[in-house]
């Protein structure tokens, strides 16, 4: 019999901090929870994927008949990152569901800590300050009108700084109770909670939902549904998402029979976006990591085309994005899992007293450098809020 605790997810993420993958809306809310490490994987470069996938299948192959390992996967944006792609099995891996955390038989977990007092962080630019943001999206634009390139997206990067390690399991907290219809993660310090699902694949079934193409939510009813129709009959919009759910969709078509949706708005607290869902039946055994592999670098991340975009993006950028717009999420032996791109994410420093930040948008024809530097401010709201020492609702 599996060991059952009655108790808030708030709760079981105070246990020790663990692996998290969490997602859900209203009752519905579920979470993967991992502690403890029987088994870590780590790879660079471009055969990273492949590296952590044979790694895992070959752990998988060692398992008693009848296990079933699942793996907590974070990955490196670009194959020439200095920072590692990892992937961890953890020893206890709990399922908590509508206000129950569900153990396997003879486990145990760690006591709950009680959260600490919030402290107000100090954030700083860091690589590009606004103005060298803007002027890398104005770059980017004379790019684009020279024919070299017809979507770049770019990013920039906040500091964020106290004199105490930051309490992990509050702010995961607070980002998965703020967004329930985003996923919230934590694996080996990446953190944040995503609104794009790159890959999920149940069986022979998969499923990507594709973002791009933004407008800012104020909380106001008329306004809000004003910038809505807006954001619908935006041409700029809609050629920015366009490159991102056919880059997705035909990544796809290589190896499964898929079908795509229309564009529709996707309303976050803090941002809306036109969304539209990928589906389709794999025609060959492929893991939720190979197929997460196969699409990234996403047009929603990188731009089209992908390798021009990619080059630029170093260029303009000048940063290392280490693990932000990477895969994020989790596999099992049979392969499936859910993998969403690392955005609204940060990286803890190994000291916990501070974390880097990230936020980008997509540039075409048409950008506006002030209005993508504000849509990234919008980007960093979840993170931000969920840091802040403000009292949450």
């Amino acid at each position: 019999m599996s060991v059952a605790l009655r108790e808030p997810l708030a709760v079981s993420l105070r246990r020790g901090v663990p692996l998290v993958w969490a997602h859900g809306d209203g009752r519905e809310r579920r979470a993967l929870l991992g502690w403890g490490e029987r088994f870590r994987a780590s790879a660079r470069g471009p055969e990273r994927f492949r590296t952590l996938n044979f790694a895992f299948r070959d752990f998988a192959a060692g398992c008693e008949p009848g296990q079933v390992p699942l793996a907590f996967v974070a990955a490196a944006f670009s194959a020439d990152s200095a920072a590692e792609s990892v992937l961890v099995v953890p020893d206890v891996v709990g399922r908590w569901h509508r206000g129950r955390l569900d153990l396997p038989p003879g486990s145990t977990v760690p006591e709950p800590t009680e959260p600490s007092e919030f402290e107000e962080l100090d954030f700083a630019a860091g690589t590009l300050t606004r103005e060298q943001y803007r002027r890398a999206v104005a770059r980017a634009v004379e790019l684009i009108a020279a024919g070299e390139v017809e979507k770049i997206v770019l990013a920039r990067d906040l500091i964020a700084t106290g004199t105490h390690p930051i309490d992990l399991s509050a702010v995961l907290a607070r980002l998965q109770a703020a967004n329930p219809e985003s996923w919230t993660f934590h694996i080996d310090g990446t953190f944040g909670s995503s609104p794009e699902l790159l890959a999920a694949v149940h069986g022979d079934t998969v499923y990507s939902r594709v973002l791009a193409g933004s407008a800012p939510v104020t909380g106001r009813p008329e306004v809000d549904t004003n910038a809505a129709r807006a954001l619908m009959a935006s041409g700029k919009d809609h050629m920015e998402h366009a490159y991102a759910a056919r880059s997705v969709s035909a990544r796809l078509a290589a190896v499964a029979d898929v079908t795509i949706g229309r564009p529709e708005i996707l309303r976050l607290p803090t941002i809306m976006h036109l969304s539209t869902e990928v589906t389709g039946s794999l025609t060959e055994p492929l893991s939720a990591l190979e197929v997460a592999a196969l699409i990234h670098p996403s047009a929603a991340v990188c731009g089209t085309p992908t390798e021009r975009a990619a080059q630029l993006i170093a260029e303009l950028e000048g940063l290392d994005r280490g693990r932000y717009a990477g895969p994020v999420g989790w596999v099992d032996g049979e392969g499936n899992g859910q993998f969403a791109l690392a955005l609204r994410s940060g990286q803890l420093a190994p000291d916990a007293c501070s974390v880097r930040l990230f936020a980008g948008g997509g540039i075409v024809a048409g950008s506006v450098p002030s209005d993508e530097l504000a849509e990234t401010a919008q980007k960093f709201l979840p993170m931000y809020q969920a840091l802040s020492p403000v009292a949450q609702p």
